[in-house]
């Protein structure tokens, strides 16, 4: 298992923090306080989250088709996608368009992504959690409220810096969307079986979750770049 699909997805990491004038010394001092926080935690612990990973990776590498759902997606779009053998991952809020779990391998977020993200943790289950250096507040106080689930969420963790961390991933990617993208490819599935839903440049998903408008179709620019350059363009919504 390899920790990102290209080089490029690091040097992109890079581009973006300049871009909009982001420190990499807050998402290392991020990552590494959600690292020790969860060290000897008795769901979340370094061997629980290994765990997760190696489960997660056998059920989306045997899966017939991956479809990774971004926060523009319709309801009316998952229809057809309910041939058995297919499995889903979920970039944070746009969860919320699942009427079930059955088929959902896991969410990946940085934990805006509102009540349906934590309806869902809430049912136990994955979320590959990703640290960065403006949501320290925001991961502390869900997994504060997580861990009093019954069932609770497994986890996998996520940063985006240039160094290796003990128990935490770099899939690569920058948005939620993007970086769902990367996660699934770094696990080895094979690109002809990942198709992406619900991805698109011009607006903002009803499944986004608390964000600034502006904000979120700049960086939608990037997720547009990130997916295009990884060969998935033209599942994007223009």
């Amino acid at each position: 298992m390899h920790e990102a699909p290209t080089p490029d997805a690091f040097l992109i990491q890079d581009e973006v923090r300049q871009a909009f004038g982001w420190s990499e010394t807050d998402d290392i001092e991020s990552a590494i306080d959600l690292q020790h926080s969860l060290q000897h935690h008795r769901h979340w612990s370094p061997a629980q989250r290994q765990s997760t990973l190696l489960r997660i990776e056998k059920q989306l590498r045997s899966a017939q088709r991956v479809i990774v759902i971004g926060a523009a997606i319709e309801q009316n779009e998952l229809v057809s996608y309910n041939r058995p053998g297919d499995i889903f991952v979920a970039a944070d809020g746009a969860v919320g368009a699942l009427s079930e779990y059955s088929q959902l391998a896991c969410i990946v977020s940085d934990l805006d992504g509102g009540d349906f993200l934590d309806a869902a943790a809430k049912q136990g289950q994955t979320v590959v959690v990703h640290a960065h250096g403006d949501n320290k507040q925001q991961w502390r106080e869900t997994l504060s409220s997580w861990e009093q689930c019954t069932p609770t969420p497994s986890l996998i963790l996520s940063h985006q810096v240039n160094r290796a961390i003990p128990g935490m991933h770099n899939f690569g990617g920058f948005t939620d969307g993007d970086r769902a993208l990367c996660f699934v490819l770094s696990l080895g599935v094979q690109a002809k079986n990942v198709e992406l839903v619900g991805f698109s440049i011009n607006r903002v998903g009803r499944w986004s979750g608390v964000t600034v408008a502006e904000t979120k179709l700049k960086k939608l620019e990037w997720m547009e770049r990130i997916v295009s350059e990884l060969g998935f363009g033209h599942f994007i919504k223009k």
